[in-house]
Parts: C-alpha cells; structure tokens; sequence
C-alpha cells in the first residue's frame, strides 16, 4: 500500500542530523560548520514541521471510527480497504492497546506488512513497533535539532557569519512554539514546556496504565503468554525512552529560556508527588537542576527577587513532603540552597539587598544541614550512581557507595539502562551544583569534616554521617568521563575548586581517604589530568599541606603497614589494621572502612600509573611499592584487595617496553614461586622435595578461583603482560611476549603454559560454567578470551614461510634467539590446543550463545557484547591460523603430558577435536546465533558474525559435515534444517533486508557502519555460494529460495513468491543503485556494493541448481534492459573519485579498486546478456528475442511504444579497456633489488596472482634486520635512501597489483564481448543480405582492435580472432556474387574487410604473434577466407590474384612460421597450419603460381613431409587407438596436403625427388596384407586402415600422374613390389575371394577406393603393357593423356 512516509522521513531526518552532530565532532570549523550551515535547506524540515508542533499528541479511541472499521470498507492515504473480521479484530486491539483512533491504528496495521518479513514479529507488535518508533524518532529529531540549534549559537558568538542563523528561527517556530517577529503562523498553542510536561504526565500514566494490565493478566494466567510479554516488554521500554527523551528535550527547552515562573512551580509539584524511586522520577532530577539553574542561580536568567519568592516555596515542607519522599525533597531543597546562596556573595545582586544578610546566610545552612539529614546527598548519591553506574563498575567502588547509601532504595529489577544524552544532562547540572556548593557555601562544607572528625573520635557505636564521603562520591561520578569538566580542578590552581582539593586531601578520616581517592581518579581521565594528579599527590611544592595529607609517600606507607600487620596477624580477619588521625591502634584495628581505602588507594594508582607515563615511573623508581604490591598477592587478604593490586601492577606496565614488561614477568614468576610469601602465613607446609616446583603457584590458583573479580583481574593482568609493547606490536611481531628462560628454573618447558591453562582450562572452561552472578561470568568470560586472543594474535606464521621460501635467515633477522625458540615457546601453540579442547569449545559456543532479548537491550560496551564479539573474533582468527599450527607448529611442539596428580586450577586439554570445526559443529545452533546478531544494532558484533560466518560457509570441513550423512540416501544440508527448526532463516533474512533498506551514510562513505555491514553480507552470501555452488547452502536459504535435497525451488505464498525476499532487495542495488555522485564522477565505493551483489547473481544464474529461478525472476524484472540503459555493454569515459583513468599514477590512487570492480561488472553484465540471449532463443520467445536484438543494436522499446537509445553492442570498440595506458616500467632499484618477494604472491578472489604487501613489509623489515644483525654499518644516507627504495617498492607493488587485475579483468570484458557476439551471429534470424550487414557490422567493430592487439596484446587478440573465425565461417560465400546494385555495394564491403581480415592475421602470423592457439585461429580464418574464394571464383578473380599477391609479398617469413608450426606444434595448430598450406597450395594451382611449392621446398618443408611419412603407419594406429581427434585430424591434414601437392606439377615433382617411394617403403604400410596388419574380426579398424592404404596410394597416383613419363618406372616398380596386396585388392573389390560380398558396406567401400586408386596408377604407367619386361626398358612412349 501507499505509504505516509512519515517513519520513513523521520528516520531519514535523524540520520542527516546524525551527520552533522559527527561532522561537528570531527571537524568543528570546516566541514561541521558547513553542513550545520545547509541543514535549514532539507526538505525534510518543512515536511515535518507539523509533526514537531504536535509532539507526542495522537487522536484517541472515537465511536465513529470504530463503526468504520467494523463496517470492513475504510478509506486509508486515498486507497480503500476491505477488512474481514480478523483484520478487524487485530486493528480494534493495536486501538485498545495504543489508546489509538481506530481509523489510525487500521492504517499502522496496514503499514506494518513488510515489518512482519523484517522483523519476524506478528502484526500486532510490528504496528505497535511502528508506532513506538515513530514517537521515539521524533524525539530523538527534537532533542538532535535543539542541540545544533544550541552549537550554531556558540558558533555565532564565535563568529558573526552569514552562512549561520537559519536554524534557530526554524526550532523557536516549529519546536519551542515561539512567535518569532515577522512570522505570521497559525493560532497560537500551548507553550511548550507545559506541553512537554504534559506529555511526560502522559507517558507516566501509560505505564501506570501498562502495570496495571500485568496485573490483570497475572489474574487471569494470561502473563506468562509469549505474545503479551513481548508486546509489554516492547511497550515498557519504548515509554521508558520517550519518557527520557521529553526530560532532556526538556533541559535543552529551559535552557533556551522558554520556561516561566509558574512552570517552575507546576513542576515542583509534580515532583514532589513522586511516590517512588524509579526511572521517571530519575528523569526529572536533570530537569529540577535546570530549573534551579535558570530561576535560582546567578547563572540564571531570572532576579534576585524572583529567586526570593521561589526560594519560600521551595523551603516550605509539609506534612505530605515528609511522608512520600523525604529525601527526594531534601535533595530538592539542598540544591536550591546551594545554587540560590550564590545570590548573597560578595558583589552578587542579593549582598547590596537591606536584609540581615547574616541571619539568612545562618537560616540557610541550618536548612541545608537539616536537608543533608533527611538524605539529601544519599539521595543524589544514589541518583548519579544509579544514572552513571555500569556493569564495568569496579567492585570496590560499588561496595564503598552502597555502604554510603542509606536510605534511598534501590531501583527496580526492571529498570532500562540510561541514555547517554540524560547521563551528559545529570552530570552537567550536578557538576553546577558542586561547583555552587564549593563556592557558595564553604561554611557548610567545612562544618561537614568537623562533624565527623568529632562523631569518630566521640562514639564508634553512634551511627556517624558520611554526607562529605558521599558529596565526593557525587563529583567522583559527575566528573566521570568528562575531562573537560575536570579541568575546572586542574586549570587554575587559585581557584575554589583546586582548593577545595588541597582542603578535602588534609586530615582525612578513612572513609574520607577513600572517597577522595575515587574523586580523584575520575578528575584524572586524560593524561594531562593524571598529570596533575600526579603532581598533585607529589610532597614537593605543597608545604602549606600537613603530614597526613594524602600523597604518593603517605599512599606507600599506608599500604606497606598493611602488608606488616597482614603477616604478622596472618590469621586476622580480612579486614586489616589502620591509624588515622589521633585514633588510636586498637580503635583502628576495628574500623571497618579501611579495606575501601586499601582498595582505593590502589585503584588511584593503577589510574594515574595508566595515564600518567611519570607516575608509573615515579611508582617503578621506588622499589619498596612494587615489593609490596607483590607481598600483597601473596598475602591473606580480601579478594577485592588482591584484584585491585593486579590491576595496579597492570597498570605499571600499561605503556610498557620491552625490557619493563620482562622485567614484570619476572617479578610474577617470582611471586608465584613463593619469594614473597610469608613463612608466618597460616598456609600448608612448605614444600618439600617430593612436592612440584608450582607449589605456591598452584596454592595461589586455588586461592583465586573461588573469586570470579579476583581471578578476572588476574586474567586481565596477564591480558596486559602478553600484549606485545607498542614498537614490536607492528608489523612482525617476532619476539615472545615474555622472556624466553621464563620458568625455566621451576618447569619441565620454559613459558606461560600454566597461565595459560589456569585461565583457559579452568577458569574459563570450569569455573565460569558454575558462576552464577551473571555479571561476573560476562568479564570472566571476556578476559579469558581477551587472554586467548592476544595469545594467538601475538603470533606471526609469515615467519615460518620466510624462512622456508626466501634466502632470508631468519633466525638472525628476528628479535627472538632463533625461530624454533619463537615456535616452540609462544603462547599461541598452547592456545589453539585449547581450542580442540571439548570443554574449551563448548564455552566458547556457549558464550556465543545469547538470549535475543538480553542482547537487543545491551550497550556496545556491555561484557555481554563484548565477550560475544571477542568469543567470535577468537574463531575466527584460530580458523585463520589453524593450517599453521596442524602442519608447522605443531609437530614441533611436543604435546602436553598427562599427570595423574596435576592441580585441578592447571589441567590438560583434553584434545578431543581434530579440527575446530569439529568442535564447532558440535552445536548447530552456532549459524543461528551468528546471523541473529546481524541485526541488534551492534555494528562491530555484526560485522565479526559476519566475517565467521563468512569463514565457516567456505571451509571445506564445515561444508562437508553439513551434508554428510548416508550414501544410500539423499541429506539435506544439516545448517539449513537447522535454521528452518525455529524459523531462525526468516529472521536472519530479514535482520538482513532491513540492513539494505537502510540508506548510506553519504558523509562517512564507505567507513560508516551501515556500508560495512552491507558489504559483509554481500561477502559472506557470496563465499557461501562459491564453496558449494551447485548445493543448496544456507545462502540460499536466506536468499528465498526453498532448499530441498538437491534442487531449489519457490515455495508458493512465500516470500521469494511473493518477490518480498532478500533476493529481490538486492537486485535494486543493480537496477536503481547510483554509481555517480552529484557531480557525474563514478564512486569507488558504490560502484564496489553493486559489483558485491552482481557477482552473488552470477552464481545463481550460472549454475544449474539455480539457473532456471534465477533467469526467469530477472527475465520478468527486465534485468537485460536496466543493464543496457546503464551503459555497461559500452563504458563512456569517466573520471573516478575525481581521476582520470590514464597512466600507472592512476593505478596507485584508491580510485583504480573502483575501476577495476566497475571492469569485472561489465564482464560480467556482457556473461549475462549472452546467456539471456542462448535462454531466449532455445525457449522460442520471439518477440523477446527480436526485442533484445534490438536492445543490443541500440534501440529499446518500452511498453507505451516510446523508444530509448542507448549504447549498442557494436559500440564497445570505443570503450574497449586499454591497459597499455596504464604500463609501466619496473622502478630502478639499487640496494633492494635482487630481494625474493615470491612468498608474498597470493590468489585473490579471481584467482590472480598478486603481492601481499603486508608481507612484503615483514619480508622488507627482515632484510633490514638481517644486515642489522650481521653487523654491517649503515650510514644514515643510506638508510634514507633504503627507506626510499622501500617506499618506492611498495608503491610500485601495489601498482602492479591493480594492473594485473586490470589486464585480467580487461581480457575478461573483451572475452564477454565477443561471446555475446557469437551468440547474436548463431541465434540471428537474418537471412541473406541482412545477415551479411551483420556480419560486417560486427566486422567494422572488431577489426580495428584485432589489428591493434593482432602480435602485440596475444590474449586480447585470441578472443577477437575467435568471434572473426566464427564470423567467417558463418559468411555463405555464394551470397556473395549479387547482381543488385545495393547489395553488391554490401557485398564489395564485406570482402574489403574479409581482406583487411586477411592481412591482419597475415602480419601476426609473421612476426611470430602470440602462442600456437592464436596462431591455429589465424590459420582458421585464413583458410576459410582462401577457401571462399577458391571454390566460389566466379566473379572474385581480381580478389584472387589480389590475395596471391598478398601472400607473396609476405614471402618465405610468413611460410616460414607455417611450416614450423606445421610440425612444431600441438596437434591443433598443426592441422590449422596443414590446411592453410594446402589451401595456399590450391590457390596457387588456381593462379598457376607455383610460389608457394617453390618456397616449400627452398625450406625443405616437403622433404620433411615426405619423409614424415615413414612412421605414418604407426602415428595412424596411435591416433585411432587412442581416440585423439587433435591427432587425427593432423594426419589427415598431413596427408590431404601431400595430394594436393602432387595434384600439381612442381609439387609433384618436389615430392618425389625427396624419395616418396622409398618413405612408403620404408612405412611398410603397402608390404604387408591388410587382413595380416589387423586383426581381420574387427571390421572397424580395418576400415580405418584400408582409409590409410586409399589415402597413400591417392597421393602415389596423383605424384605419377601430375609427373607424366618422368618417374613411370617408378610406379611400375612399386606396382611390381606390391602386386600381391594389389591383385588382393582388386580381387576383393570384385567380390572375388575372403569375405566375398559378406563384408561391411564402409569397409567395401573403402577397398572399392583402393582399388580404384590402384587402377588410376595402373592405368598411369602402363602396367600391365609391360609386366613381365624389364622395368629399365621403354618399349614405348606412355599414353599421351597423361601429362
């Protein structure tokens, strides 16, 4: 149906917003500015305008429309609809539902047809979605539109520029309902943000609404229906974003100053009758801060009076204040205070005011304290962490602020993770409000810290107040990932905030130590910050700061306490001991805090070391701390405390070299070799010398396997000391990530292997199954498989194959002491035995394996998603290396050994997989997961599934496994039963059509997300397709089509019916897709997704088991036609990206990826059309047969008679690809030039062979190492000149790389061509003179490039001769002699080109032209040529003797090349080149010119023929006994060319002055009896060997009769030597003797040949005159007749 276009437009305008907010992060001034600067121009702003002023209202439930529907006749966008009852039925529940006009939700149902397909989702929940989205976009489009409406503000205080200013009208009119002067618009409407708050009310009441109909269902049983939880869940969560939505949009509206008193007050009241804590009370604490800013703050837009009258109303409690919730109105009541007390500061309008201004300053603090104790800051505590809290949300720090958090419960299980843009929102305000406190109420703040000090020194067993704990834990999570508000602490060192630092960090109380510690870890984001930070904690320069202040020497001291009292009281609680302030020991000893301050002061540590390159070295420059940190490892303590040591150790390593990260490993292995455990710990005994030397180390992996956080930071510690440092990271990565000895002291082989099996056989294949916190088995998960892939990517198998295919010596090049050392002892050898593991491969498969639901609703950045991705990522590369290590590494890695009394935290991999894939398809439901994840919104996940799955449908093992089963009968394919057992292939399929019903990203081209997802899916359907090309697969599946066994067929009423499958979404991408940008120049990487989908439909329509389908679907979508129009057949000249496509320079631009796929499209448009044109014509269409010929010849007729021109096929001599314009000479090089870069030459797609130019780096960097190495000196000259020859290499490289592909695909178009042509001259239905019109228009078009490309382009030419030799062969010769005056005109044209023809092939014959099947060609078309005109001479004498004259200028260099071919040759090219010479041989007897027989002999070309004819009897039983039709024929034409020479006078003269007779004698072939030679039961061969017998003696006659008298002796001699094979001959062809008239027909007739040929040389010499006589005497002259 038709569409309103109002989602689609939504959509539309949020991406093109979408693009200008990137462009403004990318690129501010320039091309931001621009696009923001064209943004009022879109279209889609005046489309919408209506939509924006309506916000969220929508017509409710009305009679009238509900009698329309169930009256069945409705009228919906001008078209009518008959509704039967279910349809009614469905529309009155998406009514119901919706609270909806019945009329609109019957058009929503009508709209969602095509969601059902994508979405895989029932009508009723695609019209709800549909509904949901639309709202969503909307707002999403105002929030976008205010934001850029607030950036081109800023950029006009910046700069007053015209290009600017046009969007602000358009948001105050359209959006803030603002009546701008000068704007006469229609009656005015509410204002905008009581219509805000108003729709917000709405929400709320839905879900309040939504609740209570769980409830009800829940009555009723019917909850636990899937439907009605999905469409709940579905609905829950789209109002829950409205909801956020409309409170940011909300901000940005008050903001913008549209907001009076009295919303203020109405929105006061409607927060204060929240009754609980959940989202949407969430929501408003942005919006209260931006009230508060704007009425109450000197910041404001508001007066000091106003502010006044404001602040009685929000200080005045009531009873009902107190009893809903208390510390929702403390809060509301604290932060106005705050930023209203800036109003009473000194030079602020409230301090010239006639008030007692000391006295209120007092009222205020007592209320603000009175507000911190009804929960103020527990509440915005609560709120901030709540908002800002992620998964990734360290441990210790969620344990300190769920102590500080009181009294505000917690959120509901089912509240929805918050947006970024109401996260940026909340943080923003509260950063004022911090910011206002600080600054406008220091007294309070100060009295605070007092209060505490004086609560802990008086009572531990009194309840203390943490309110400055929890104030800093409000700016620790305010500040969070916001660097740029953290430089208010840094920038200036005078300023409120920076002092408050200096006064927060002095005699801090524990809990205070550890709340500073997190704040000052999220001021320290960048490095510039940790910086400061790091200075900031340094003693130098602070001498005003007491001795307990917080600093690196106090933070040292604090721990190494720790770690003496921990060994000393070994078996003390986990909590450890602590003195602080004037408390004493014993009162520390029980605080509970101190474990958040140990955790914190290592948490701030491993920050600033990970930012900051001089704090971690001022940490490494003193001994004593990482000492300690290691001591601590190995020390009883809490798992929390150990994990947040590991993190701080793998921050010291963070930006690490290569001799820092050895020297970390070996401090590791020190620590779990028991250096630093204590002898006084409560342990087992120490080993003794029947106990493994992995005692301590085994002891400290079962002490961490319990604790999922402790073991997962572990992990990650060794994540960071395996990733290689970042100058060995690219590109050879040749050196361990470890030292080499590492170990070597403690186990059997040096290495990491215990490491490796502690996280990859234990923790991540045991103990992350048994985890039941799902959270923490995500980041288990997550750092085993980090762990695994930084293993295997560390690892670089280049390195093996250089060394076993280059001179390189690789053992010296590489940083490592030798390659085996690197093979043997990395990590990776260890990790893929793991990957054969069955538990191993079973977590990987089930941590692929998601709940939909769960990952629809997590962040890109979640362990959820993240974990999946990398699980993917790691079977992927593993697939990648898997050959590798089967054939090289492993055989050389001695397989681990089994013992019995291993630790069960170090096991063995079980090894019971041959392959992965082995493994992997232990679970089908692997193919399901991997597509499902195309289509959840997560770019990078889709795009990894992609590329596996990719990987899987083409490797041979997973091909083979889907279709094994029993040879007796016929499987189908297991991957397709298995997505077709939950309708997984419908899902898939349309995750996948939607993705391609997503427009591109015009700005980000070819690397925004959207493009890249497409392309994987084109890649991985293709690779599916080309490793099984003639199976169903799975691509197939998803394509449409219904996949049985072997065969593929259209299920009626599905969606290939009913042309809704993927499919038909991608043939657009042909027909309609763009290859040109605005300017007219072609696109690479349009031109690279139309090339990716042609390709998909080349297989189809090639092969068999889809050709049929195929053809017919594209037939009926006129495919042909669309290809015609867009000129594919004849490329016009085109400039790529903004290049001409002329010179090598051009090869070496990006531009040239497009033109090379834009060749291999025309290659294979041209394959299609032939293969249209041979269907067309063997399913007798005529009128589609006529209408395509006319197509090709540049006319198409569209159905209202109207005719369109386009480039005919004749035309492609103009486009035809030159890649001479593109060759190039090899760059001189001096110092690289004898390097052996045949390793890196691979297979591309096309199987053409070009360099990996990564490989050639590494093969580059190992030379250079090589003489590094060995000690040469270099000068620094020199090293720029090899960096320069290096450069010039790789440019060069990749030149050739492209023009390899050019030549290939280039030859490829040419051979498409002219199979279309051939085609198109076989399946014509011209006759006569129209028929030789075509011939020589398709002549006209092909001569001029074969004389081009005749000796110098040998492939190029090879196609052009073939369509010239089928065109030759097709030209009836005896047309060629009319009388009508046009048509001889047609005909004195043709054989001008037939000439032109000639002497092309002529001159390439010559000089040698390309290889013996070119040449065969040319001698094919000259023989035809010749042939015409000698048997059809009537009226072609002049062309005759032209030709004669032809070949004579020529002369002995053009035979010359004939007769060495004639037998030099295969057997092909020297029939072509036996039959051209006797043709040439008849056209000289025909001109009597014995030129040709002359030149023959002078090259002693016929004495080599006759004496050829020794070993003919034998090549003639091995040609007929091995049935070579090649050698056959060559027989043949050897001896058809002997006759004919024989025929004449000089030849027969020639031939026998070179001993025929004594060549046959020698044969044999005549001296013994046929019946004898063969066996005489097998009448077939001794047909084909009287065939030889006739042949020879045919020769024999016509040499003795051409001759006359000269060699008569001669005859009577061989007539005499043979007269018994004669008289047995004649004998039988009289009937006379064995067999008598029972013979075979053919093999009678055969000797009824001979038999005549022996009377023709009877007959010649007189025979039987003289038999009898002496053959030396003439008794008289022979017969006259002869001559």
């Amino acid at each position: 149906m038709a569409d309103d276009g109002s989602l689609e437009a939504l959509q539309a305008l949020y991406r093109d917003l979408v693009t200008v907010v990137e462009a403004l992060e990318d690129d501010r001034e320039s091309q931001g500015r621009l696009l923001l600067s064209q943004l009022p121009l879109n279209p889609l702003l005046e489309v919408l305008a209506d939509k924006f002023k309506g916000l969220l209202g929508k017509p409710g439930r009305k009679k009238e429309s509900r009698d329309a529907v169930l009256s069945g006749k409705i009228n919906v966008l001008d078209d009518e609809y008959s509704l039967n009852k279910d349809f009614q039925e469905l529309v009155l529940q998406v009514a119901d539902g919706l609270d909806l006009d019945e009329l609109e939700a019957a058009k929503l149902t009508l709209l969602a047809e095509d969601d059902e397909t994508i979405l895989g989702r029932s009508r009723k929940e695609c019209a709800i979605i549909r509904f949901h989205q639309q709202r969503n976009f909307l707002l999403n489009c105002i929030l976008l539109l205010l934001q850029l409406s607030k950036e081109e503000d800023e950029l006009l205080r910046e700069d007053e520029g015209e290009d600017l200013g046009n969007l602000g009208p358009y948001v105050s009119e359209n959006i803030l309902r603002e009546n701008l002067p000068g704007i006469t618009s229609a009656p005015p409407q509410p204002r905008f943000v009581p219509a805000c708050m108003t729709a917000m009310r709405g929400v709320r009441v839905w879900l309040q609404r939504l609740s209570e109909q769980v409830t009800s269902a829940t009555v009723l049983g019917r909850a636990d229906e899937a439907q009605f939880q999905e469409t709940v869940e579905l609905t829950f969560v789209s109002l829950i974003q409205q909801h956020e939505l409309l409170s940011v949009i909300l901000c940005y509206a008050i903001e913008k100053h549209v907001a009076v008193e009295n919303d203020f007050i109405d929105f006061l009241r409607v927060l204060k009758q929240a009754t609980r804590y959940d989202s949407c009370t969430v929501h408003l604490i942005p919006v209260l801060g931006t009230f508060i800013t704007i009425f109450g703050s000197t910041e404001g837009s508001g007066n000091v009076d106003q502010a006044r009258k404001l602040n009685r109303i929000v200080c005045q409690q009531t009873e009902e204040d107190t009893r809903t919730l208390p510390f929702l109105n403390a809060a509301i009541r604290a932060w106005w205070i705050a930023e209203y007390s800036g109003w009473y500061m000194e030079d602020a309008a409230g301090s010239g005011l006639d008030i007692d201004i000391d006295e209120e300053d007092r009222q205020r603090s007592k209320q603000f304290a009175e507000a911190l104790k009804d929960g103020a800051f527990d509440f915005m505590l609560a709120v901030v962490a709540d908002v800002r809290a992620s998964e990734w949300e360290d441990a210790a720090r969620k344990s300190l602020r769920q102590w500080l958090r009181k009294r505000t419960p917690t959120l509901p299980a089912d509240t929805i993770p918050f947006s970024e843009p109401l996260q940026a929102r909340l943080a923003a305000k509260l950063e004022t409000f911090v910011d206002a406190f600080i600054s406008n109420m220091p007294d309070v703040l100060r009295r605070l810290k007092i209060e505490e000090d004086e609560q802990r020194q008086t009572s531990q067993a009194q309840e203390q107040d943490y309110d400055l704990e929890r104030f800093l834990l409000i700016i620790a999570y305010s500040f969070e990932g916001r660097p740029d508000a953290a430089e208010g602490f840094w920038s200036d060192p005078e300023n409120n905030l920076a002092g408050f630092l200096q006064w927060a960090s002095r005699r801090a109380t524990t809990p205070v130590q550890a709340a500073f510690c997190e704040m000052l870890q999220s001021l320290s984001e960048t490095p510039v910050h940790a910086e400061a930070a790091h200075k900031f904690l340094l003693d130098e320069g602070h001498q005003i700061r007491k001795p307990s202040t917080i600093t690196w020497l106090h933070i040292f001291k604090e721990l190494e306490y720790f770690v003496t009292k921990i060994r000393e009281n070994p078996t003390t609680a986990q909590v450890g001991l602590y003195r602080a302030g004037k408390v004493n020991v014993d009162q520390a000893e029980a605080e509970p805090e101190f474990a958040a301050m140990l955790e914190s002061y290592l948490r701030l540590m491993a920050k600033l070391a990970s930012q900051s390159d001089d704090a971690r070295k001022y940490i490494l420059s003193h001994e004593r701390p990482l000492e300690v940190l290691l001591q601590i490892i190995s020390s009883q303590v809490a798992p929390r405390i150990r994990a947040c040591t590991f993190r701080a150790l793998s921050s010291l390593v963070s930006q690490k070299t290569e001799a820092e990260n050895d020297f970390m490993w070996r401090c590791l292995e020190s620590c779990l070799s028991g250096t630093y455990f204590s002898s006084t710990q409560n342990k087992a005994p120490a080993p003794t010398s029947s106990q493994p030397p992995s005692f301590y180390m085994e002891g400290l992996f079962q002490e961490l396997s319990p604790h999922v956080d402790d073991a997962s930071a572990f992990i990650q510690f060794l994540v960071t000391l395996t990733t290689l440092p970042t100058d060995k990271s690219r590109p050879l990565k040749d050196v361990l990530p470890y030292p080499e000895e590492l170990g070597a002291s403690t186990r059997t082989r040096p290495g990491i292997e215990p490491y490796i099996d502690f996280a990859l056989g234990h923790m991540f294949s045991v103990r992350a199954q048994d985890t039941l916190e799902v959270v923490q088995q995500r980041i288990l998960r997550l750092c085993c498989l980090d762990f695994a892939f930084t293993c295997v990517s560390n690892f670089n198998e280049d390195l093996i194959v250089f060394s076993n295919e280059t001179n390189i010596n690789v053992d010296s090049a590489i940083q490592s002491t030798s390659l085996e050392t690197y093979v043997t002892l990395h990590p990776f050898a260890r990790v893929m035995e793991w990957m054969l593991d069955s538990k191993f491969m079973k977590g990987i498969l089930d941590t692929i394996h998601q709940d939909s639901a769960d990952i629809q609703k997590a962040a890109p950045d979640s362990p959820l998603i993240l974990s999946v991705l990398r699980a993917v990522e790691l079977v992927s590369k593993a697939l990648d290396l898997q050959a590798t290590y089967l054939d090289l590494v492993r055989p050389i890695v001695k397989p681990q050994t089994r013992s019995q009394n291993r630790s069960p935290c170090i096991p063995t991999s079980n090894g019971a997989f041959t392959s992965i894939e082995d493994g992997l398809i232990t679970n089908m439901a692997l193919m399901s997961d991997l597509g499902s994840y195309c289509g959840i919104g997560q770019p990078d996940l889709t795009l990894a599934s992609l590329k596996l799955l990719e990987k899987l449908s083409a490797s041979p093992r997973m091909v083979s496994a889907w279709q094994s089963g029993s040879p007796k009968q016929t499987q189908r394919n297991k991957a397709i039963m298995a997505l077709e057992e939950r309708n997984d292939a419908t899902t898939i399929a349309g995750s996948f059509m939607a993705e391609f019903k997503v427009p591109l990203d015009l700005y980000k081209k070819d690397e925004s997300q959207e493009y890249q997802v497409k392309i994987y899916i084109l890649d991985f359907l293709y690779s599916c397709m080309q490793a099984s090309p003639d199976q169903p697969t799975i691509a197939h599946l998803l394509l449409g089509f219904r996949c049985e066994a072997n065969s593929l067929d259209i299920e009626p009423g599905g969606l290939f019916y009913k042309r809704s499958s993927l499919f038909h979404v991608l043939l657009p991408l042909v027909l309609e897709f763009p290859s040109t940008n605005e300017e007219g120049h072609m696109v690479k990487w349009l031109i690279s997704l139309k090339y990716k989908v042609m390709r998909i439909l080349r297989i189809l329509w090639t092969s068999p088991l889809s050709a049929g389908i195929v053809l017919d679907e594209l037939r009926e979508n006129d495919f042909l036609f669309h290809i015609l129009m867009q000129g594919l057949v004849a490329q016009q000249n085109f400039i790529w990206d903004g290049y001409e496509a002329l010179g090598p320079d051009f090869l070496t631009y990006p531009a040239a990826e497009g033109y090379i796929d834009y060749l291999s499209l025309r290659a294979m448009a041209l394959e299609y059309i032939t293969r249209e044109l041979c269907s067309v014509s063997h399913g007798h269409t005529p009128a589609l047969k006529r209408r395509i010929f006319d197509a090709l010849g540049g006319q198409i007729k569209l159905d209202g008679l109207d005719v369109i021109s386009v480039p005919s096929v004749f035309e492609f001599q103009d486009s035809l690809p030159q890649e001479s314009l593109f060759a190039t000479s090899p760059p001189e090089l001096n110092i690289i030039r004898e390097l052996d870069l045949s390793p890196c030459l691979e297979d591309d797609d096309d199987l053409n062979r070009v360099y990996n130019l990564d490989k050639v780096e590494e093969i580059l960097l190992l030379k250079r190492n090589e003489a590094r190495a060995a000690g040469r000196l270099i000068s620094q000259q020199d090293v720029a000149v090899v960096e320069t020859e290096q450069d010039t290499l790789l440019l060069y490289l990749r030149y050739l790389n492209r023009f390899t592909r050019v030549k290939s695909y280039s030859l490829k178009v040419l051979a498409a061509w002219t199979r279309l042509l051939m085609v198109m001259t076989d399946s014509n239905d011209f006759k006569g003179t129209n028929k030789v019109s075509f011939i020589l228009q398709t002549l006209q078009a092909t001569l001029p490039n074969l004389e081009m490309y005749g000796s110098e382009n040998p492939n190029a030419a090879l196609e052009l001769a073939k369509l010239a030799k089928v065109l030759l062969f097709e030209l009836d010769f005896t047309t060629m002699t009319s009388t009508d005056k046009q048509n001889r005109a047609v005909e004195n044209l043709i054989s001008d080109k037939l000439f032109q023809l000639l002497q092309i092939c002529l001159s390439a014959i010559a000089k040698w032209a390309g290889n013996q099947e070119l040449r065969a060609v040319y001698y094919s078309i000259c023989y035809r040529h010749l042939a015409g005109l000698v048997d059809h001479e009537q009226g072609v004498s002049s062309s005759l003797r032209k030709t004669a004259k032809t070949i004579q200028a020529f002369g002995e260099k053009l035979l010359n090349v004939v007769c060495d071919d004639a037998f030099g040759g295969d057997a092909a090219c020297q029939s072509a080149a036996l039959v051209l010479l006797g043709t040439l041989v008849q056209l000289g007897k025909q001109e009597n010119d014995n030129f040709v027989v002359e030149a023959l002999n002078r090259l002693n070309f016929i004495g080599i023929l006759v004496d050829s004819l020794r070993g003919v009897l034998a090549e003639w039983e091995a040609a007929n006994g091995s049935g070579d039709p090649d050698q056959q024929n060559y027989l043949n034409a050897k001896l058809a060319l002997l006759l004919q020479l024989c025929q004449t006078r000089e030849g027969a003269k020639n031939v026998l002055h070179a001993n025929l007779f004594r060549a046959i004698e020698q044969s044999g072939l005549f001296s013994v009896d046929p019946e004898l030679q063969v066996d005489s039961s097998d009448s077939s061969a001794l047909e084909r060997h009287y065939t030889l017998l006739v042949k020879v003696a045919r020769i024999i006659g016509a040499a003795i009769v051409s001759r006359g008298s000269h060699n008569v002796l001669q005859g009577r001699r061989f007539l005499t030597e043979h007269r018994m094979l004669v008289m047995h001959v004649l004998k039988r062809s009289a009937g006379i003797g064995a067999g008598g008239g029972k013979t075979d027909a053919l093999l009678s007739e055969r000797v009824g040949e001979l038999a005549e040929a022996f009377m023709v040389l009877i007959t010649a010499t007189g025979f039987i005159e003289f038999d009898g006589g002496d053959l030396n005497e003439e008794r008289r002259p022979t017969p006259v007749v002869f001559h």
